[in-house]
C-alpha cells in the first residue's frame, strides 16, 4: 500500500516516521509513504494532479460513508490513464536467540491442579539504548532498567519463593514466567500464548508486573479490571491490610458498576481511616496495554496488570536501583499475593469478559516532541504531569510537575488519550496555547513543539 502524504513537505507529514514494527512484523503487507511530488509524477499522464487527488478522495469518502468496499467499478471511473506502479522492499532478518524462563509449581488439588495461574514479568530492557531510548543525548550508556523491569522480575522471584515455601500450597498450578522480547514488541509472551505449557483453555488468569518499583503516595495502577466480572470485588477485598480487615465491624465494601471514575473510592459508610488501605488505586478497564498481559487478553484470558506509573528515568540510563522504593514494592507484592490466593481459593474460575477500551484510537508515533511526563494514574479531569524534561519545549513554556493540562491546541483534555490525540495533530515549530491548572490558578501558556528526532 502506498500512502500519499497530506503535507507538501514529506518530513512534516505525521506518517513520515512510518517504520517497521516488530509486533506486527509478519502481516506481509508492505506499506510506504510517498511525497506529493512523487505521486504527481505517477499521474502526470492523467492531467491535473489535484483533480486526481480529489477524485481519489471522493471515492474513499463514498466507500467510508456507506461502509462498503471500494469496487473495481469505482476505480475504473477515476481519471487515471495507464498508471503502473511497482514497489520492491528488501528486509534483512537478523535472528538472535532469546528465551522465556518458566518455573512451575504444581497445584495441590487433585482436580484444580490441571488449571493454571500465570504470573509474569519481562526481564529484557534496552541494553545500550538505541531505538526506544528516552535519552536524547546518550545512546551508548548502559540502560539499567531497575524499574523497567528488574522491579517486576524481583517481584516474580519473591512470589515464587513465597508460594513454594509456605505451608499453604496453591490448589491450582502456578506458572512463573520471565518473558523476553517485551521491549521489541511482546515477542516472548506472544510466543508463549501460541505454545503454552498449560493450555490457555485451562489458564484461569494472567497476573503481570511491569514497573512496580516507584510507588509514590500509595498510588498503584491496576489494569485489566474489566477482563473478568470478579476482578473489582477481588481487588476491593484485598486492598486492606489484614489487620484493618479484621477490625472492621461492617461487610467489606463493594464497588458499583460505574466506570466514570477509575479511581477506587473509600466508601463513606466504613468506620475506618482511608490510611488503613494499603494503596490509593487507579483501576483501568482495558486488558490491552504496552506489556505482556496484552498477549494473554488477546487469547481471552482474564488479566490483571500492576504498575506504579512512568517517571523521568523511563527508558534512560538513570533508571537505577538506588531509586527503587523497596518497602513500597514489598507492599505491592504482598497485595498481589493476596489477590492470587483469593483467585486460587475459589472453585469457580474468573469469568472472562470483554473490557471497555480506554483508548480513542491507536497512535503509532508522533512527529513532535514536548518533553512532558504524563501521570497515567490520574484521569477524567485533565492530564496530570509527573514531570517535565529539562530544556524541553514544555519546560521552556513554563510547564511544571504537578500541572494539570486541561486544554491544548484548542482541544479539551480530560485524560491521557485526549492529550495524545491532540499531540498527533501538532506541527513542529508552530506555537500553540496550552491551558493548565496549577493549584487554584488556571494558566494559559504558549508552547512550541520540536520535531521528534
Amino acid at each position: 500500500m502506498l500512502i500519499i502524504a497530506q503535507e507538501e513537505n514529506l518530513k512534516e507529514d505525521r506518517l513520515a516516521r512510518l517504520r517497521y514494527d516488530n509486533s506486527v512484523g509478519e502481516t506481509g503487507l508492505p506499506v510506504a509513504v510517498i511525497s506529493r511530488k512523487t505521486a504527481a509524477g505517477f499521474f502526470s499522464s492523467s492531467g491535473n494532479f489535484k483533480q486526481v487527488l480529489a477524485s481519489l478522495t471522493e471515492v474513499a469518502q463514498e466507500a467510508g460513508s456507506n461502509s462498503a468496499a471500494i469496487t473495481p467499478a469505482m476505480i475504473s471511473s477515476l481519471p487515471i490513464k495507464g498508471v503502473t506502479v511497482s514497489l520492491s522492499i528488501d528486509l534483512i532478518r537478523r535472528e538472535s536467540p532469546s528465551f522465556n524462563v518458566v518455573g512451575i509449581l504444581p497445584g495441590s488439588d487433585l482436580k484444580l491442579k490441571n488449571e493454571a495461574i500465570v504470573i509474569g514479568a519481562h526481564y529484557d530492557h534496552l541494553g545500550y539504548g538505541g531505538e526506544g531510548s528516552g535519552s536524547l543525548s546518550a545512546t551508548t550508556g548502559i540502560h539499567h532498567g531497575a524499574d523497567d523491569n528488574a522491579s517486576g522480575v524481583a517481584g516474580l522471584l519473591e512470589l515464587a519463593r513465597m508460594f513454594s515455601s509456605q505451608n499453604r500450597k496453591p490448589r491450582r498450578t502456578i506458572l512463573f514466567i520471565a518473558f523476553s522480547g517485551e521491549e521489541e514488541g511482546l515477542i516472548g509472551s506472544s510466543y508463549y500464548v501460541n505454545h503454552p505449557i498449560v493450555s490457555l483453555a485451562n489458564t484461569v488468569a494472567m497476573i503481570n508486573m511491569d514497573m512496580i518499583g516507584r510507588l509514590k503516595n500509595k498510588k498503584l495502577i491496576v489494569g485489566g479490571i474489566g477482563t473478568a466480572t470478579e476482578w473489582r470485588s477481588t481487588i476491593q477485598t484485598n486492598i486492606f491490610k489484614p489487620s484493618a480487615v479484621a477490625s472492621l465491624n461492617v461487610p467489606r465494601p463493594s464497588i458499583n458498576g460505574s466506570t466514570k471514575s477509575p479511581v477506587l473510592p473509600m466508601p463513606a459508610q466504613l468506620d475506618t481511616d482511608p490510611s488503613e488501605a494499603d494503596f490509593s488505586l487507579t483501576l483501568n478497564e482495558d486488558g490491552y496495554g504496552p506489556s505482556d498481559h496484552s498477549s494473554f487478553y488477546a487469547k481471552q484470558v482474564p488479566v490483571l496488570f500492576f504498575w506504579t506509573g512512568s517517571h523521568n528515568d523511563y527508558h534512560k540510563p538513570s533508571d537505577t536501583a538506588d531509586k527503587i522504593n523497596y518497602q513500597g514494592e514489598a507492599r505491592i507484592i504482598s497485595f498481589i499475593e493476596r489477590v492470587i490466593r483469593d483467585i486460587d481459593k475459589r472453585d469457580k474460575r474468573p469469568t472472562y469478559t470483554v473490557a471497555k477500551s480506554e483508548s480513542q484510537g491507536r497512535s503509532t508515533g508522533f512527529r513532535v516532541y514536548l518533553g512532558t511526563i504524563p501521570n497515567y494514574a490520574d484521569s477524567n479531569n485533565g492530564l496530570l504531569l509527573d514531570g517535565v524534561r529539562d530544556n524541553s519545549p514544555a519546560s521552556k513554556a513554563g510547564l511544571k510537575a504537578g500541572d494539570r493540562v486541561v486544554k491544548i491546541s484548542g482541544r479539551e483534555v480530560k485524560n491521557v488519550y485526549d492529550y495524545t490525540y491532540a499531540l498527533g495533530e501538532m506541527k513542529a515549530g508552530q506555537e500553540y496555547e496550552v491551558e493548565v491548572v496549577r493549584g487554584s490558578e488556571r494558566l494559559m501558556l504558549k508552547i512550541t513543539p520540536e520535531a521528534r528526532k
